[in-house]
């Protein structure tokens, strides 16, 4: 057998993860330009009227000199200063009329230098000033809430994804008769583990990475510790480490086709749980897991979430094999074989609970093979009774 404690040993706990403008410028009255003086045309010169004189020349110069008549002179001389007073008012009154002959005065017009609605009236006050703004304080988003450890590995995204599809994985023909027979087996069912797992994995929002695996033909040391003769996944490095010895020793040991038959089951079994583990890495399940006991108070409480998380893992297997079962085939001895393994494996056999009992390891596992649907893995939300 591949694991003298079925389904691998816990990796040592290495400790919980990391957690986790100037203000506007004032201003003044706004400054108009200045109109244009206003042009006006020249008035032409005025023009004088005639001067005093003597009269118009038919007038001539003053009369000449005659022969003394004097009751003749003075009517004469009284009439003529009559008619030169007449005329002299006469031409006083044309000096005092305006001018009749002096050119039209042309009209101008002032043509704004600003555009139209710009000018004028202007303001008689001076506009008051916007006062300086006080740049507002940026608002500040808190960030969400990070799910609790227990939100983490009971409500993952991995549940919502349905069931799984087949990839139509074939059993591998290599036989664990020595270590390269026993490594190529592995090799090929992780292949179709990395064929079945990512479409998952990226649905649920994570970053699907492919674990190592590595079979060992001894003592290993790994990042998570030593440990043989029993298989176990270490996170430290994403690494499956598979008990080849135990393997090779038992194909030695097994004579009968049943027997090896139930081998190959154990083997299949066996990379498909610790998988499981990966792809709990993978969805922060584990590393909830660690922290989740590290904080558990009593040892009772460690060791229900140990099997919580061993069982997963186990129903995580059988969703696998489930999904393959036709391609692959597990049918007929091999089905036979594989349901008595699940149906035999469990704490009775070990030296502590937390991996979960007999009696209830074939309840996850047909949970598991028989729907094909991760979400039915859920062991976290299950009574204490479903995890015993």
């Amino acid at each position: 057998m591949s694991n003298q404690q079925p389904f691998g040993g816990q990796p040592p706990y290495q400790g919980p993860p990391p957690q986790y403008a100037p203000p506007p410028p004032q201003y003044g009255a706004p400054q108009y330009p200045p109109p244009p003086p206003y042009q006006y045309g020249g008035v032409p010169p005025q023009q004088g009227g005639p001067g005093f004189g003597w009269g118009p020349p038919q007038f001539g110069g003053p009369p000449p000199p005659k022969k003394s008549k004097a009751w003749i002179a003075i009517p004469i001389v009284a009439g003529v200063a009559v008619l030169v007073g007449l005329w002299m008012f006469s031409v006083l009154n044309q000096q005092d009329e305006p001018d009749n002959y002096s050119q039209p005065e042309p009209t101008w017009t002032y043509t704004p230098s600003t555009p139209v609605g710009t000018e004028g009236p202007f303001p008689t006050t001076k506009p008051t000033a916007p006062k300086p703004t006080a740049p507002k304080p940026t608002k500040t988003t808190a960030p969400p809430r990070q799910p609790t450890d227990w939100e983490v590995v009971s409500r993952d995204k991995i549940y919502s994804t349905g069931a799984q599809a087949s990839v139509g994985c074939k059993e591998p023909k290599a036989r664990a008769s020595n270590l390269a027979g026993a490594r190529s087996y592995y090799l090929q069912v992780k292949a179709c583990l990395d064929r079945i797992w990512p479409k998952q994995v990226r649905a649920a929002g994570d970053t699907f990475r492919s674990p190592s695996l590595i079979a060992m033909s001894g003592p290993a040391q790994s990042p998570c510790g030593g440990s043989s003769p029993s298989s176990f996944y270490c996170p430290v490095n994403n690494t499956i480490y598979m008990d080849a010895v135990g393997d090779i020793q038992s194909y030695g040991k097994y004579k009968q086709t049943y027997q090896r038959t139930f081998l190959r089951a154990d083997m299949v079994d066996t990379v498909a749980h610790e998988y499981g583990h990966a792809v709990q890495e993978m969805t922060d399940i584990l590393p909830s897991y660690y922290d989740l006991s590290y904080e558990a108070t009593t040892q009772a409480k460690k060791l229900e979430l140990s099997r919580r998380l061993e069982i997963q893992a186990t129903c995580f297997g059988a969703v696998f094999i489930g999904a393959n079962k036709n391609s692959y085939p597990m049918t007929g001895s091999l089905q036979q074989q594989w349901t008595w393994l699940t149906a035999h494996s469990g704490d009775e056999y070990g030296t502590q609970r937390d991996h979960g009992s007999e009696k209830i390891q074939p309840y996850w596992v047909n949970r598991g093979f028989y729907t094909r649907n991760v979400n039915l893995c859920n062991t976290w939300l299950a009574t204490s009774d479903k995890v015993r």
